[in-house]
C-alpha cells in the first residue's frame, strides 16, 4: 500500500517543536508590519516558511520565493524576501534563547553536583572572503549536549565568559581563548566556577609569595604522565587596579606521541610564527581551575576538560551537514539572519531525532518495478522507479 507525503501534517509537526508563542514573538519584533494594505505574509507560519526554505535549503533569493510560491506560499518578490531577512535578525535571535532555555536532564552527581558547561566560538566567511565575517558564541550543556546559548556577532566579537549567564554549581570549561581575568571574574561572580586552559600572556599566575610563575620552567619538572595541582592566584588589571582570584593551577605531561600531536597543531596554527617555547609547551595540557579541589581532583579537571571536543564536533556538524558557513552576501543584517535561522533548524532536528517519529512517512521507501518500452531488442526490461512510499 503506497502513500503520498503529508506536507500540512509535516509543517505542524515541525512548528511543534518552537517555542507555543512564536507568532506572539513575532510580532512583538515587528515582523509582520507594512505599511500597505495588501499583505502578502500575514502570519508567522508564512515568514517561517520562507526562511526556513531559503536558509534550510541554501537556496538563492528568487528560486525560494517560486517554490514556495508552487507549494501554496504566499507569492512575494525576491527582494521582498530579502528585506525580511534583513530585519528578521532580532526575532530569530529570540527563538533561539526561548529554544535554548529549557532543563536538561543532567547528571550532576558524575561531576560532584556540577552541571557541565562548555563555551567557544566558530568563525563563519561567505563566498570569496578574505578573513572571518561573522562569529557565533554558544554555551553547550555537556550532560545531554543541548544549546544554552548562543550569540551571533561581526568579526570584531571577542571571545568571552562576560557574553554568557552562568548559575552557581556550574563548571565551565573552556579553551585558551578565554583565559583572562576579567572573563573569569565576570563568570565567578555570577556563582560558577571555570575550568580554562591557561594562555600565558592573557593570565599572569602568582606564587604565594606574590611572584609570577615561570610556567615553562615548572612543566620540565615533570616527568611523562605526571600531573601537578597547585594553588596558585590569577593577576590581572580591572579598571585600572590589580586583582587577584584564587584557584587551581594543573599541568599535565603528555606522552612523547601526543606531544607530537600538539607541536604539529601549533605548527599548523601558528606556521612561521611559532616560537620554540609555544612547540614545547604543546607537550603540556596547562589549566586554571576555580574548582575546590575536595570536589574535584586534578585527574576529574583534565578528564573535564577532555569533554571540550563536544563543542568542537558540533561546529563540524553545523558546517559539514547544515552548511552554516554559506553566507548569503556580505551584509551584517543577513548574515546574523541566516545563522540564528541554521540554529533554529538544528535545534528543530536535535528534537526531531530525540522525539518519537512524527513527520511523515514513518515508513520504508521502496523501489517499485517499472517497465521501459524503449528496449531495442523488442522486449520489456524492468528498471527501478524512482523513490516512492509504501507502508
Amino acid at each position: 500500500m503506497s502513500t503520498t507525503i503529508d506536507v500540512t501534517r509535516d509543517w505542524q509537526a515541525l512548528l511543534s517543536h518552537l517555542p507555543p508563542d512564536y507568532a506572539a514573538i513575532a510580532k512583538e519584533h515587528n515582523q509582520l508590519l507594512t505599511q500597505y494594505q495588501d499583505i502578502k505574509v500575514s502570519t508567522a507560519d508564512d515568514l517561517l516558511r520562507l526562511i526556513f526554505v531559503h536558509v534550510g535549503a541554501d537556496l538563492p533569493l528568487r528560486q525560494t520565493v517560486a517554490l514556495v510560491k508552487a507549494a501554496g506560499g504566499p507569492d512575494i518578490s525576491p527582494n521582498r524576501l530579502h528585506k525580511k531577512m534583513r530585519k528578521a535578525g532580532p526575532f530569530l535571535r529570540a527563538i533561539v534563547a526561548r529554544m535554548t532555555d529549557w532543563s536538561a536532564q543532567t547528571l550532576p552527581e558524575l561531576w560532584a553536583g556540577y552541571e557541565m558547561v562548555v563555551v567557544d566560538a566558530t568563525a563563519f566567511s561567505g563566498k570569496h572572503a578574505a578573513g572571518t565575517d561573522a562569529r557565533a558564541h554558544v554555551a553547550m550543556r555537556l550532560a545531554d549536549l543541548s544549546l544554552v546559548s548562543v550569540e551571533v556577532t561581526d568579526m570584531t566579537g571577542g571571545e568571552t565568559f562576560k557574553r554568557f549567564s552562568f548559575e552557581r554549581d556550574q563548571l565551565v570549561v573552556a579553551d585558551r581563548g578565554y583565559s583572562n581575568l576579567t572573563g573569569i571574574l565576570s563568570a565567578v561572580n555570577q556563582g560558577a566556577d571555570i575550568l580554562v586552559r591557561v594562555n600565558r600572556g592573557a593570565l599572569p599566575l602568582l606564587n604565594d609569595d606574590d611572584k609570577e610563575l615561570d610556567l615553562l620552567q615548572l612543566a620540565r619538572t615533570l616527568s611523562v604522565d605526571d600531573v601537578l595541582d597547585k594553588n596558585v592566584s590569577a593577576c590581572g588589571r580591572i579598571e585600572g587596579k590589580r586583582t587577584t582570584l584564587q584557584g587551581r593551577l594543573i599541568i599535565h605531561r603528555l606522552s612523547p606521541e601526543n606531544a607530537e600531536k600538539g607541536r604539529a597543531w601549533v605548527v599548523r596554527e601558528q606556521g612561521k610564527d611559532a616560537t620554540a617555547e609555544s612547540l614545547e609547551m604543546a607537550g603540556y595540557v596547562v589549566l586554571f581551575t576555580t574548582a575546590p579541589r575536595s570536589r574535584l581532583d586534578a585527574g576529574r579537571c583534565l578528564a573535564a576538560y577532555r569533554l571540550r571536543w563536544q563543542i568542537e564536533l558540533l561546529f563540524k556538524r553545523w558546517k559539514t551537514l547544515c552548511h552554516f558557513d554559506r553566507l548569503p552576501n556580505a551584509r551584517g543584517d543577513t548574515i546574523e539572519s541566516w545563522i540564528y535561522a541554521k540554529v533554529v533548524l538544528a535545534l528543530l532536528l536535535d528534537r526531531l531525532g530525540a522525539s518519537a517519529p512524527e513527520l511523515s512517512p514513518p515508513v520504508q521507501l521502496v523501489r517499485p518495478p517499472r517497465v521501459d518500452r524503449r528496449c531495442r531488442s523488442g522486449r520489456t526490461k524492468e528498471r527501478p522507479e524512482p523513490l516512492a512510499v509504501a507502508s
